[in-house]
């Protein structure tokens, strides 16, 4: 029952401070795209070194600088998990008592300001709507979820329990057919 009014009141709160917020929409196609930040929750480690593989693909085969922010559901880190170039986190232990990310590593990250945003999570959580609603990104990608369309760019709509790996195939997918058409 706390939790459950807790979430209400947080939710509340989120969508009262940023209830008249637009973000400004910039296509930018996946190939003139130089700065990419991936927002993912990494309780899973399954679902940690798929992003790992992810982020290194990005800056390899299509030589990009990207920047991942993961959440991790306890208030530490794992012992073998740790910060690294280009693999940030946050904890359980950086929100405040409505969810809010208080933390020096999710500010710089919000206010970098990446040509494309990637909101990895599929769920409904109140950090990473801070995140994504606050960032300085020019594009923002994510799952659709009702409530939430004035923070992204664009949404991908599927169905509700799609694993991590297909969902990474969907952003894919439309991160590369969106094209660059130069003004005449």
């Amino acid at each position: 029952m706390k939790k459950t009014l807790r979430h209400k009141i947080a939710d509340y709160l989120f969508h009262r401070e940023f209830k008249n917020h637009k973000a400004k929409q910039h296509l930018i196609p996946f190939e003139k795209a130089k700065s990419i930040g991936i927002l993912y929750d990494s309780s899973n480690e399954k679902y940690f070194e798929l992003v790992k593989r992810y982020v290194k693909e990005i800056r390899e085969l299509h030589q990009k600088d990207v920047l991942a922010l993961g959440y991790y559901d306890q208030d530490e880190l794992p012992p073998m998990r740790f910060s690294k170039l280009g693999l940030d986190f946050f904890t359980r232990k950086t929100l405040n008592w409505y969810y809010k990310p208080s933390n020096p590593i999710v500010k710089n990250f919000v206010n970098r300001e990446f040509d494309i945003l990637i909101d990895l999570h599929t769920g409904n959580s109140i950090p990473f709507k801070y995140i994504v609603a606050m960032s300085k990104a020019r594009f923002k990608i994510g799952k659709y979820e009702k409530g939430s369309t004035s923070f992204y760019d664009f949404m991908i709509s599927t169905r509700e329990n799609l694993a991590l790996p297909q969902f990474i195939e969907h952003v894919n997918h439309y991160l590369k057919s969106f094209k660059y058409e130069p003004a005449s």
